[in-house]
């Protein structure tokens, strides 16, 4: 490579976050480390909180600016953020940060630190039998392909990407909270529309109580068992199959492939034989419609399955598929509070691990409407699911597309012109498709 700088000489500053380890409390500013850098994202979700005596006291020494590059050197070591805010509400522990001169420089190596030479680095300065970490040292000789002006179409080109992803998320964000908030106002708060338009429990609405729930659901409602009105299928108990590629429909779904937001995510498959792939979908294929859940890890984890989608479940995987019900209200119920409450009462809680079986999951009760209650919800929520679905897999196309991209616009193997015209014609196609979600979409 040409124009190579050593980062501590590209970099105003490079450091790490603090070495102790403040005493927890219940609120206070999120103490965030490697782990918490996840796919390009900052999870605060899971940080704990620490006083304002040790942030303050932290932040003299490692102090996060708008702009800088945090950096996972423990455990996923590798794992980037680019902080795009002014105001940063948290302080780090076993995270390295690269501090840039401005925007478009930290945006480079932002970039080029995700680069199949910036990998090569990480792995030959890796250390750490069990846990493997990278030396501060490490960075600071780190490294990287000088920016210079030039280089500001090809930042542009990637931030437009990610951008679009980044759109494509929110909106299903927003659409998944629609939903939600429809679901709730309908079956938990008993508010759907009665016969004159009107919320049916603030309405007066007659209430009844129900034995099995230990509440009042409206009158003319039913409670049964989910094995009732779905086929419940586990997967199979035996060792976990070979990875190996015969055929590109052959795959086996991984807890990993189940998203936190409901949605199956296919950006690594585990492909098996063909010969293993018929053993493993004996008892199920799993197809749209389905639920997948997991048994064990992230226990009760739910997806649903999209329709582009035929394959196989793995290990501590158990597949619903719906009979007697609505696919959409059936996977909607999964959320409510209600069945939370009823999946931790089946839930077998071990020393070691926590895990939800077949038998705990067909004594799962939900609440049924009346068929055109119920028909009217999937009718509304199917066309919400079905945009947020599409977003998904325009994503992982446009992530795709960006990974491959990369690094031949690093090293100059691809122009500006190029990735636009000829040698990725595919890429105006996928941008384009990107492009559809947003102008169909009207929130509300």
């Amino acid at each position: 490579m040409n124009n190579v700088k050593l980062a501590k000489n590209y970099c105003k500053k490079i450091f790490d976050g603090t070495h102790d380890t403040p005493k927890p409390i219940s609120e206070g500013v999120p103490l965030v480390t490697s782990k918490h850098i996840v796919g390009r994202k900052l999870d605060l979700s899971t940080a704990y909180n620490i006083s304002q005596d040790d942030y303050l006291s932290i932040q003299k020494r490692s102090s996060v600016r708008q702009w800088d590059i945090l950096f996972s050197m423990i455990g996923s070591v590798g794992e980037v953020y680019l902080e795009q805010n002014e105001n940063i509400p948290y302080a780090i522990k076993n995270i390295g940060v690269f501090s840039c001169y401005d925007e478009y420089q930290a945006k480079w190596l932002y970039y080029y630190l995700q680069s199949p030479s910036a990998k090569t680095h990480i792995k030959r300065y890796l250390n750490g039998a069990v846990q493997k970490f990278l030396s501060l040292g490490a960075l600071r000789d780190f490294p990287v392909l000088e920016y210079d002006n030039s280089k500001n179409q090809i930042i542009d080109v990637l931030s437009d990407l990610d951008a679009k992803i980044e759109l494509n998320n929110k909106i299903n964000r927003e659409l998944e909270a629609m939903a939600k908030t429809l679901y709730d106002y309908w079956f938990v708060q008993f508010d759907f529309p009665n016969e004159q338009g009107k919320p049916y429990k603030s309405s007066g609405g007659k209430m009844v109580y129900n034995e099995e729930l230990k509440r009042e659901i409206p009158e003319g409602w039913e409670v049964e068992k989910i094995s009732d009105c779905c086929g419940i299928v586990d997967c199979l108990h035996s060792k976990k199959s070979d990875y190996i590629f015969e055929d590109k429909k052959c795959y086996l779904l991984q807890l990993e492939n189940i998203r936190d937001d409901g949605l199956i995510g296919l950006e690594n498959k585990y492909y098996v034989s063909k010969e293993e792939y018929k053993k493993w979908t004996t008892r199920i294929e799993i197809k749209d419609h389905d639920l997948v859940i997991t048994n064990a890890g992230r226990v009760a984890s739910l997806a649903q399955v999209s329709k582009d989608i035929i394959a196989g479940i793995g290990r501590n995987i158990t597949a619903i598929r719906p009979v007697r019900i609505n696919p959409t209200f059936l996977y909607y119920s999964f959320q409510g509070a209600e069945m939370k409450r009823q999946i931790k009462l089946n839930t077998d809680f071990g020393i070691f691990f926590n895990s939800l079986n077949v038998r705990g999951i067909k004594e799962l009760h939900i609440v049924r409407a009346p068929k055109e209650i119920e028909d009217n919800f999937e009718q509304i929520s199917l066309s919400k699911r079905r945009q947020r679905e599409l977003n998904i897999k325009q994503n992982q196309q446009l992530t795709d597309l960006r990974d491959w991209l990369l690094p031949m616009l690093m090293n100059g193997q691809v122009t500006i012109r190029q990735a636009y015209g000829t040698a990725a014609k595919e890429a105006e196609e996928m941008l384009s498709m990107a492009a559809e979600p947003q102008a169909e979409y009207k929130k509300g």
